[in-house]
C-alpha cells in the first residue's frame, strides 16, 4: 500500500484537505513523535487508509490504521449522536492529528457546516477565548484542558462537546454557566472515532458518577462490560467503523448501568498498578 506522511505543522484546514482529497493512504504523526521517526506498520490494502496514533496517556502511543471510509462513516454517526445539523456553526479547539479532532473536522465537511478549527497549544488561553467570542458558534468541540482555561472567563456557547478524558468531580458547576448542554464523548483511535456519548442539560443536578467519561453507544457500536462501580471490568467494543471487524478489548475498564450507559473508570494498566 502506497502512503505519504502528512505534514501536521500546517493549519488544520490544510491537513484535512490533504487527508480527504489525496488518493494515497496517509500517516499523521503527532509533533511529539516526529523526531522518533516511528516505523509505519501499514496494512496491505489497495483501499485508502489513514494512520493515526493513540494519545498514549498510559504508555507509548499506538499506530492504528483504519480505512478512510470508516472514519467518514464514524463522523456521520457522530453528527447524529451530537445532533449537529448543516446549519450549525462549529468551533473546534483540539489537535487535528488525533482521532477526535480529525473526526469532528470530517463531520463538519460532510455536513457542509460553517466551522473553524483551532489547533491548540498550551498557554494560548487568551486566543481560545477570543475565538469563542468572535466566532459565536452553536457548538464548541474541545478537550477538558481547554475548558479549564476558560471557566473563569465570560463566554457562552449553547452546546459544549468534550472528549479525550473525563472532567474532575465538581467541574460541571464551573462549566454549567457557559452553556445550555454538555455532550461528553467517549472514543478511541481503534474505533475510528466516537464510541458512546452522553448529553446533559446544564441546569440538571449532577448524578453519581456523571463526572466519569460515559455514554450510550452510538449507531453501529456494541459494548460489553461486566464491571461494577466497586469492581470495574474490561470494556469490550465491536464497532462498524473500527480498525477490526472483531470485538476487541478497549483496555479501558468500567461498568454499565441498566440503561446500557457505559462508565469508564480508567485504563486497565492503571487499575493494576493501584492494586
Amino acid at each position: 500500500m502506497k502512503f505519504k506522511t502528512t505534514d501536521v505543522s500546517k493549519p488544520a484546514g490544510e491537513i484535512l484537505s490533504e487527508v480527504m482529497g489525496g488518493s494515497h493512504s496517509q500517516l499523521l504523526i503527532p509533533p511529539k513523535l516526529a523526531d522518533e521517526n516511528p516505523p509505519a506498520q501499514h496494512p496491505e490494502s489497495d483501499e485508502k487508509h489513514i494512520g493515526l496514533f493513540s494519545s498514549g496517556t498510559t504508555g507509548s502511543p499506538k499506530e492504528i490504521w483504519n480505512s478512510c471510509e470508516n472514519l467518514i462513516r464514524n463522523a456521520r454517526f457522530t453528527a447524529e449522536a451530537f445532533g449537529v445539523k448543516s446549519n450549525h456553526r462549529l468551533l473546534m479547539m483540539a489537535a487535528p492529528w488525533h482521532v477526535a479532532g480529525l473526526s469532528w473536522a470530517i463531520m463538519a465537511e460532510e455536513l457542509g457546516c460553517e466551522y473553524q478549527f483551532i489547533t491548540t497549544k498550551k498557554g494560548e488561553g487568551d486566543k481560545w477565548l477570543k475565538n469563542v467570542r468572535e466566532f459565536n458558534p452553536d457548538f464548541l468541540l474541545t478537550v477538558p484542558a481547554v475548558l479549564r482555561a476558560l471557566y473563569d472567563k465570560e463566554w457562552f456557547v449553547p452546546q459544549v462537546v468534550f472528549g479525550g478524558y473525563s472532567l474532575d468531580e465538581g467541574e460541571f458547576q464551573k462549566l454549567n454557566p457557559h452553556c445550555d448542554f454538555t455532550i461528553q464523548g467517549y472514543g478511541q483511535t481503534e474505533a475510528g472515532g466516537l464510541i458512546a456519548a452522553h448529553k446533559r442539560k446544564s441546569t440538571a443536578p449532577v448524578q453519581p458518577f456523571e463526572h466519569l467519561c460515559s455514554g450510550h453507544p452510538i449507531r453501529g457500536v456494541q459494548l460489553k462490560c461486566e464491571g461494577t462501580p466497586e469492581n470495574p471490568a474490561p470494556i469490550y467494543i465491536q464497532s462498524e467503523t473500527a480498525f477490526t471487524e472483531q470485538e476487541y478489548n478497549s483496555r479501558d475498564v468500567g461498568f454499565m448501568d441498566s440503561s446500557g450507559r457505559v462508565y469508564v473508570s480508567g485504563r486497565a494498566d492503571d487499575i493494576v498498578k493501584q492494586k
